[in-house]
């Protein structure tokens, strides 16, 4: 029996990496421990995109809220926007050219988009001018606050109708809200005065500065703090759907420049592939949506130079200086556990630990101490990247530093600099549970023989170990929310006779599997059928868990319940129930004084036109979708595998997505056929687009979801009058 039960330290991006923060080589520790960016690459804060590392856009792009690019540069003082229905940019004339006037630039440094509001940091004029979405209007010129006071205007950045302009001169932001004529002073720091080059806004609306002389990120507010490799922010930042290349070329995504119903791609271009979507054909001809950075058509080679290294090709991660504590006197730590996310062809990974039983008073990443850690463990890549070839996964090693109730682990990362390495996680198990307990104690009497031997059982332990582990975690196997990645998951759902989408990935795999137990306890009800829908918009929509429980969608209407109409006839009116209406328009049989309507009769002459109320609408239903939710043809189609792979098999349905309107006596129900959204856009184009789902009702049809309208009427001002009505004719301002 063993002493003591085995106990273990977990370090990864969830319960947090114990990271040593004063280390000079600190390698990146948000979602995995990585090379840091080489600092004069694209990964750095200073790249030379201006994207910070690949935080944001680049800068001088901003995408409005329908998708659509704008460029601006210094060497085109003008804007370029982007023209879907003939794939390429066209200038905007009615803003640009060299000049101090209104509406011409000098030296701009950045654009940003705020609700229906362009704005330009024309730096060379020391001014901020803000222009209407689409018509271009110029709306505001914002010279220096106090003429007497230096004012630089040197970038802009926004998010939803807010937008925050940076004065470098004085380190003053503003802000600006829509509807406001004039911007106020958000908040100014004296000691950063003529520093802060940038300013940008992650998810969660926190300010970050850019000091490029360090270079640094300062974030803003009560929790303040310096971060000096972009990988440290990446998580709370949205991957921008565009990255330049070294010859400062980009790819913009389908999903940008399609005609309507733009979105931004679910798999946005990483920093080692920045134009893969852009692929090249074997005569290295043009590829369509592939531009240099004053909006030209580009062209690439099939075989390209890879450009500047964007990695560091050495780093170092040290654990806290704190160590790792297992609360027992000379403690012989077990084993560590070391889950490699990526290990590219070359790359190198080294482990070290040191031990000891009390704090050390040195720093434990100075170089000076090297003969204290212990290196017995290295992990190195394939020679080449092959199909097959191990790119990752679990390694698991025995510690070999000496006894110690304090551990410090030390990780060394080597690679070509195209590439790095990725650690997902690290286990540490202690105490050291050996065979040797269970042999007599003269086995145990000689030091360096116990030291030997307790090392050569490890072998056969770790094996035994192994099968006992599997054991105990088999219940694992059986948990959607635990089971592996890949032929376990598959598995899983054959087991439960699931059938899975291929083009899913394993997480939007395991929602459907999560999901399985509620519909499948009811299966052939209602309730199951909405469950199943539910994990299947949950997929398509991206949304999480918890927003989906927010929602009321889909809605499922059964006919038999919306069968309570009135029935016309020469004689006058027979109420088979309350709501609405019914008349023989509904079947089109053919009636000679009842309905005969060339163009709407339909030829029936089976069934009695007296039971048509009642067989019409037997064992069918109707399915109400928000249209934004199923956005192409493999949406809809996976949408109609699901619903024809769990209704009752005598059912039939009616898949109706919704689009945010409301037309009276068609589309008129709220929560079930309507969406109250805002005010939709006429896109005439969306009729050419061959991508959306089939379903799909008409759009920017005239008479139908579209009236032409005037300039809107001013915003009118309650007046105290007989006949008020709020919320009718008046409005609070």
């Amino acid at each position: 029996m063993r002493a003591k039960p085995p106990s273990f330290y977990l370090l990864n991006s969830t319960v947090g990496w114990r990271m040593l923060d004063e280390s000079g080589e600190a390698v990146s520790n948000v979602d995995e421990i990585r090379l840091p960016g080489d600092p004069r690459g694209p990964l750095s804060l200073n790249s030379s995109d201006g994207s910070l590392g690949g935080l944001t856009l680049p800068r001088g792009m901003a995408l409005d809220s329908s998708g659509i690019l704008y460029l601006i540069g210094v060497s085109f003082p003008s804007v370029k926007r982007f023209d879907p229905q003939h794939g390429k940019f066209v200038r905007l004339d009615a803003i640009g050219r060299e000049g101090s006037d209104a509406r011409m630039f000098r030296s701009p440094q950045n654009i940003s988009i705020a609700g229906d509001n362009l704005y330009v940091a024309d730096t060379g004029n020391r001014r901020v001018q803000v222009f209407a979405l689409p018509g271009l209007a110029l709306r505001y010129v914002w010279t220096a606050p106090d003429p007497a006071e230096p004012w630089d205007p040197v970038d802009v950045t926004a998010h939803s109708d807010v937008a925050y302009i940076l004065d470098r001169c004085n380190a003053r932001v503003y802000v600006h809200h829509a509807g406001l004529d004039q911007p106020r002073l958000f908040f100014e720091r004296a000691d950063a005065a003529g520093r802060w080059s940038r300013i940008v806004l992650d998810r969660d609306e926190t300010l970050y500065f850019l000091d490029p002389s360090k270079p640094r990120l300062q974030s803003f507010g009560a929790k303040a703090k310096d971060f000096t490799d972009p990988s440290q922010l990446s998580g709370r930042f949205e991957s921008p759907s565009i990255r330049l290349d070294y010859k400062e070329r980009f790819c913009l995504p389908q999903s940008l420049a399609r005609p309507c119903d733009r979105f931004a791609p679910d798999h946005p271009a990483s920093p080692e592939l920045p134009l893969d979507e852009c692929r090249p054909g074997s005569d290295g001809a043009r590829v369509p949506f592939l531009f240099d950075r004053q909006g030209n058509p580009a062209t690439r080679e099939p075989a390209e130079s890879p450009g500047p290294p964007l990695y560091q090709r050495h780093g170092s991660w040290f654990s806290e200086m704190e160590g790792l504590d297992s609360v027992i006197p000379n403690c012989q730590w077990h084993s560590i556990e070391l889950d490699l996310r990526a290990l590219p062809p070359g790359s190198t990974v080294a482990i070290s630990t040191f031990t000891s039983d009390k704090l050390p008073s040195w720093n434990i990443s100075d170089p000076g101490h090297e003969h204290l850690w212990n290196t017995h463990f290295s992990i190195t890549g394939p020679m080449q990247s092959r199909p097959g070839a191990s790119t990752g996964g679990l390694h698991e090693f025995l510690v070999q530093s000496r006894t110690g109730r304090y551990l410090w682990l030390r990780l060394k990362m080597e690679s070509d600099g195209f590439t790095s390495p990725e650690v997902a996680g690290i286990r540490v198990d202690f105490p050291r549970q050996s065979y040797l307990d269970y042999l007599p104690a003269v086995y145990q009497s000689d030091e360096e023989s116990r030291w030997f031997l307790e090392r050569f059982l490890s072998i056969a332990q770790r094996e035994w170990d192994s099968l006992d582990a599997r054991v105990s975690d088999i219940v694992g196997y059986f948990d959607p929310k635990a089971v592996p990645a890949g032929p376990f998951l598959q598995y899983l759902a054959k087991w439960l006779a699931l059938p899975l989408e291929e083009s899913w990935n394993s997480e939007q795999q395991r929602v459907l599997l999560e999901a399985a137990p509620k519909f499948y306890k009811r299966r052939g009800t209602l309730d199951s059928l909405r469950q199943l829908l539910r994990a299947y918009l949950q997929n398509l929509s991206g949304a999480t868990a918890g927003e989906m429980e927010s929602v009321d969608y889909p809605q499922i209407l059964e006919e038999f319940r919306a069968r309570r109409y009135m029935m016309l006839s020469r004689e006058g009116a027979t109420t088979l129930g309350t709501l609405p209406l019914w008349g023989p328009g509904v079947m089109g049989r053919c009636q000679l004084g009842v309905f005969s309507t060339e163009g709407d009769v339909r030829m029936s002459s089976t069934g009695d036109p007296e039971h048509d109320v009642f067989q019409r609408f037997a064992h069918r239903f109707r399915v109400f979708i928000p249209a934004a939710w199923v956005r192409s043809h493999e949406d809809e189609r996976k949408v109609r595998r699901a619903l024809d792979t769990e209704k009752p098999s005598h059912t039939q349905y009616d898949l109706c997505l919704v689009e945010p309107r409301l037309r009276v006596g068609i589309q008129s129900t709220v929560g079930v056929d309507t969406i109250v959204g805002l005010v939709p856009k006429a896109r005439l184009a969306c009729a050419q687009n061959t991508t959306l789902p089939d379903n799909l009702q008409p759009q920017s049809r005239l008479g139908y979801d579209m009236v032409l309208g005037g300039t809107p009427p001013e915003t009118m001002v309650m007046q105290l009058k007989p006949g008020l009505r709020m919320g009718i004719d008046s409005k609070l301002t």
